[in-house]
């Protein structure tokens, strides 16, 4: 069970359709167990292309066992479910009006692989409208909301058949709430590609390709040897050589770029443009210690 806080656990057989799987604490072994039954919030993002550390084809390979799924136990991590309660605890006191409850795992009441385990749903003491309240922490400050974040919450209200979320974050210092209201196109497309997904797990079949660095690392693991051997590539082979001539021809231009942007610059540490009327920053001069400059660039997002 979860660790001691000022707030009831909510033990229903059903929320709104939605089937009580149990209430297990984090990490433990039948948290686990249920999380390797079905597609959760936290890898819907992943699935969607929006989590910037993790590809589909990488997960895929965790949960294929492809590659290992090292336990979660870094310092962000760690960090986070230190202070999950007594964020929740202070959202609370801001928000007197919703009555808040710890919760469990929850199974969708007809795409059994959709799981929801939200960090806490809250009641309206008037309404009697519930939410999705998910918690959480990040080193940097945010400007919007992230969408692995959004499509989480969103996967939640769908397992459970709600309208509303909030998503209670300290970011970079800053105490963020972020509503998210319930949107049926992109809770439709989320599920196209959960199930889609699910397929692939089920069926041990490779999901599409993608050019991330999480892809590629996750395939060099899973050929680790090297053989004295020939494989004909095809077109693929050609599509290599293509791919390879037009980075170096980028790499090129963007280093000739970046040179006379850093001769602009001289001195300054940032290099604006103006777009639509707005300034937007798009490189920084960055040093450690004593050390040269180098140009940091702020991409289009």
């Amino acid at each position: 069970m979860r660790n001691e806080s000022i707030f009831q656990v909510y033990e229903g057989e059903t929320f709104n359709g939605a089937l009580n799987l149990g209430v297990y604490d984090s990490g433990s072994a039948e948290w686990n167990e249920l999380r390797s039954k079905g597609i959760g919030g936290s890898e819907i993002g992943t699935i969607m292309g929006y989590n910037p550390w993790e590809s589909a084809f990488a997960l895929w390979a965790k949960r294929t066992g492809q590659i290992p799924d090292p336990p979660l136990e870094g310092w962000g991590i760690r960090f986070g479910r230190a202070f999950e309660l007594p964020m929740l605890e202070l959202w609370a006191e801001e928000h007197p009006e919703y009555e808040v409850f710890l919760t469990g795992t929850w199974q969708h009441a007809e795409n059994e692989f959709m799981l929801a385990n939200p960090d806490a749903l809250a009641k309206h003491r008037e309404t009697g409208e519930w939410i999705v309240v998910e918690i959480k922490t990040s080193r940097g400050s945010w400007g919007e909301t992230p969408p692995h974040y959004a499509a989480q919450v969103l996967h939640y209200m769908d397992v459970l058949n709600l309208e509303r979320a909030v998503i209670v974050a300290v970011a970079g210092w800053n105490y963020e709430e972020r509503w998210i209201d319930y949107n049926p196109f992109e809770a439709e497309a989320q599920l196209a590609n959960a199930a889609r997904f699910w397929n692939h797990l089920e069926s041990v079949q490779k999901p599409d390709w993608d050019g991330s660095k999480a892809t590629y690392e996750a395939v060099r693991y899973m050929h680790p040897d090297i053989e004295n051997e020939e494989v004909d590539l095809g077109g693929m082979g050609f599509l290599l050589v293509e791919a390879h001539n037009a980075h170096a021809k980028a790499e090129h231009w963007l280093n000739q770029c970046k040179s006379e942007v850093l001769d602009e610059m001289g001195n300054a540490k940032y290099g604006y443009v103006m777009k639509d009327g707005k300034k937007w920053v798009v490189a920084q001069r960055q040093a450690r210690g004593q050390g040269k400059p180098w140009l940091v660039v702020k991409g289009d997002k």
